[in-house]
């Protein structure tokens, strides 16, 4: 049978298996049992996945010069618009290319002329382009050279260089988007290449557009995975969709939608799909409204519209409702739930958080936190008294400046009596970030008829305690109005990014249970780095088959434990999970989930971290001197400990749903007199671990007998010194021998002035 055979049959197989495969009716999360799980049709299954995406395996280049080729089918015709991207990595060194060809194997007709560069620079300028271009471009070179090609020959050089800031740009080669492609003809591309050092070089075809369109690559393993999920009772299956944004008047294009629908379920066709779909405006729509442009105070503009704008929440929900109602219509019987992703990564927070730059510059966030104000004070009077200004009106109030927002005259904490409008203007973009989520999530509710799941990335309150700017740069600082909204089944997150490798904890980047007791499910997106990964992923990769499998099953057995759903994610496109032996973990590990979905139990430990949000809206820049270790690192020793923990919203304690022996409260220094009160009265009984500042501030102030009031002890300020305590001959004796704290001097710092000598250790 020839190749074009076993294709043909492949695809007829394929059609065959669609219309033959299971169809649902509802996917939703059920907590009828008292633990989260996902019921399809009414009936409990494993809310285990698998996330991919079409894209290209890398290519090995290395430093003694060798020929590498693929082969790949066109699943579109492409008119003179394809494009070929040569990607080098981010790595300092040298690469040296030759002899680049593509060829129609279908016809025996080159799609190019085949570059060997002889001819010189114009070799390069007559085929080939450069991104980025200018100034933007701060780590590539290339000029044409003789000995850089095989054999001696004339080649092309690239030379990269680390950029200064660290900040690698998307530096790629790309030739002239005029290439035509062929529906269902095989292509091949081949070239010379040479590296020192040895490197991976990703290497693809696109269709130039908003969103770029991936035609064809070396295979990733893409289909194959899907396959495997499936048979290892994954058949809930994570992929990007676009989201068509056509300008008023335009007819949609669903031609590349429904394809990538279609080619899950070629691959599995009892498939679940879960479409991620990007909800950052197009092009057109950002052109057409540059007051909702977000703006940044310093450094690059990003393109990303500002989610406090009711234009752009309004059309954002409306595309996502059209495209919602299609692929009901094409798709609703293999189609488990939505996944709508915007801002920095897809996972709604601001872009920048984790930079330097700050945004809500832009004329619609200065509209939408006007509207915030007077929502809040109403008057002019009430909004002066607040803010101690008698000039600010809510008519002309501007929002607080970069130089505001990044001091940090009290130390770690906002000032309640001084900086007031930071403190406001950061709940407020908690607020609009959290709104618009639920505003595009009621979009999909309606437009499914509540039929089906709607999930969000949203939450990571104890991953951004290493912000620097401070967490409430974030804009998910507003869990709870999320937990409140009744559009959203699912929230998630990827596994944190600390303390994730072998033999180490894999902790949540959120308040997990207080998600479970809102009645919906969280998600640990495991990205782990396989041994499968490029040597370069980063993260705690991991280099063996053995290793890989401990982590995946440390971090199935956590989400069994805690009434977590999981994708295995190959976030690189490369293959990650493209290993049978892989999966079969995976089956294996259905004998951990079959008991629980059979005789679900909440997840209940023995000792509760409990983090506050207003309490981390107050943290200044450089606060991290204390949420670094108190609130992101912490979770280091918490899995270590000996017993499991859970992670809780303080609110939740607050209204007596949490019971434990143990409480953990990390950040607790944001307290209303009655909150004191509340908090000592439902925890009586139990042990409370006060961590920095307990009870300092109120709403409108600060208050050391507050802290008296909360923790019992008579606490006093101290400057001069380093918050840094050693243990104490007692405390050496029961078995503490590290210091505990900060190895720096921290404002405002306290300490017990009334305690006994029995009693410090």
């Amino acid at each position: 049978m020839t190749r074009a055979h076993r294709t043909c049959c492949a695809l007829m197989l394929g059609l065959v298996w669609v219309s033959v495969a299971r169809a649902v009716e509802t996917v939703r999360v059920d907590v009828s049992a008292g633990a989260p799980r996902l019921v399809v049709d009414g009936e409990p299954v494993r809310a285990r996945m698998f996330f991919g995406l079409p894209g290209t395996k890398p290519l090995r280049a290395e430093p003694s010069g060798t020929d590498i080729s693929f082969e790949f089918v066109s699943a579109h015709d492409e008119p003179g618009r394809a494009t070929l991207h040569l990607r080098f990595g981010q790595l300092a060194g040298g690469v040296d290319l030759d002899a680049i060809r593509m060829q129609d194997l279908t016809t025996g007709q080159d799609v190019f002329a085949p570059c060997d560069f002889e001819s010189g620079d114009d070799a390069f300028a007559r085929q080939w382009n450069i991104w980025p271009e200018g100034g933007r471009n701060t780590v590539g070179q290339v000029e044409v050279s003789r000995g850089a090609g095989r054999d001696g020959s004339t080649g092309l050089r690239v030379t990269l260089r680390a950029p200064a800031d660290g900040a690698w740009p998307d530096f790629h080669l790309y030739h002239h988007a005029h290439l035509t492609l062929h529906k269902d003809h095989r292509y091949r591309v081949s070239l010379w290449v040479r590296a020192e050092p040895a490197r991976d070089l990703t290497v693809a075809v696109y269709r130039p557009g908003d969103p770029y369109v991936f035609l064809g690559g070396p295979s990733n393993g893409y289909a194959e995975q899907i396959e495997m999920a499936g048979r290892a009772g994954a058949r809930f299956v994570s992929f990007p969709v676009d989201l068509p944004w056509p300008r008023p008047g335009e007819e949609v294009d669903w031609t590349h939608v429904d394809a990538q629908c279609r080619e899950v379920l070629s691959a599995n066709p009892d498939a679940l799909l879960l479409p991620r779909i990007s909800c950052n405006a197009s092009q057109w729509w950002r052109e057409a409204h540059p007051e909702d442009n977000m703006v940044w105070d310093s450094g690059p503009q990003f393109g990303y519209p500002v989610v406090a704008s009711p234009t752009y929440r309004r059309d954002a929900a409306e595309r996502l409702s059209v495209l919602v109602t299609h692929l009901e219509e094409q798709f609703g019987p293999h189609i488990a739930g939505y996944h709508p992703c915007g801002q920095n990564t897809g996972e709604w927070f601001y872009k920048e958080t984790w930079g330097r730059a700050l945004n809500g510059y832009a004329e619609g966030d200065l509209r939408a936190w006007r509207a915030w104000l007077a929502d809040r004070y109403v008057t002019d009077a009430t909004l002066r008294q607040a803010w101690r200004d008698p000039l600010v009106s809510l008519a002309t109030v501007t929002v607080p400046t970069p130089a505001a927002r990044r001091a940090a005259p009290a130390g770690v904490l906002r000032d309640p009596v001084t900086e007031r409008a930071v403190i406001d203007f950061t709940e407020f973009q908690q607020q609009a970030m959290a709104d618009c989520v639920c505003q595009l999530a009621r979009a999909v509710r309606e437009a499914t008829h509540g039929r089906k799941l709607v999930m969000f990335f949203y939450g990571y309150l104890f991953e951004f305690g290493a912000v620097t700017n401070g967490p409430g740069t974030s804009g998910h600082y507003a869990l709870r109005r999320v937990l409140d909204c009744p559009h959203i089944d699912v929230l998630c997150s990827p596994i944190s990014y600390f303390d994730r490798g072998p033999g180490e904890s894999a902790p949540a980047m959120t308040a997990a249970e207080s998600v479970a007791l809102a009645g919906k499910m969280w998600l640990y997106e495991d990205d782990t780095r396989t041994f499968l990964s490029a040597q370069d992923s980063g993260y705690n990769r991991v280099d063996t088959l053995a290793e890989t499998t401990e982590e995946l099953r440390r971090n199935t057995g956590q989400c069994a434990m805690r009434n977590f759903a999981t994708w295995w994610m190959d976030l690189g496109a490369a293959g990650w999970f493209d290993d049978p032996r892989l999966w079969a973990e995976m089956n294996r590990l259905d004998a951990l989930d079959q008991p629980l979905l059979a005789q679900p139990r909440p997840f209940r430990p023995d000792v509760a971290a409990v983090i506050d949000e207003q309490s981390m809206m107050r943290v200044a820049a450089g606060g991290t001197a204390v949420t670094l270790p108190g609130v992101y690192q912490v979770r280091r020793p918490l899995g270590r400990m000996g017993a499991p923990y859970g992670q809780y919203l303080q609110d939740d304690v607050l209204a007596g749903r949490v019971q434990a022996p143990l409480y953990i409260f990390l950040t607790a220094w944001r307290l209303t007199q009655e909150e004191r009160a509340q908090l000592l009265a439902v925890t009586r009984g139990s042990t409370r671990v006060w961590c920095y500042a307990p009870g300092y501030q109120e709403p409108d102030g600060s208050s050391l007998p507050a802290m008296q009031q909360l923790t019992g002890f008579q606490l006093a300020p101290v400057t001069g010194t380093k918050a840094l305590a050693t243990p104490t001959h007692l405390g050496e004796r029961l078995g503490l021998h590290e210091s505990l704290g900060v190895d720096a001097a921290i404002t405002p710092l306290f300490a017990a002035t009334d305690a006994r000598v029995e009693e410090t250790l």
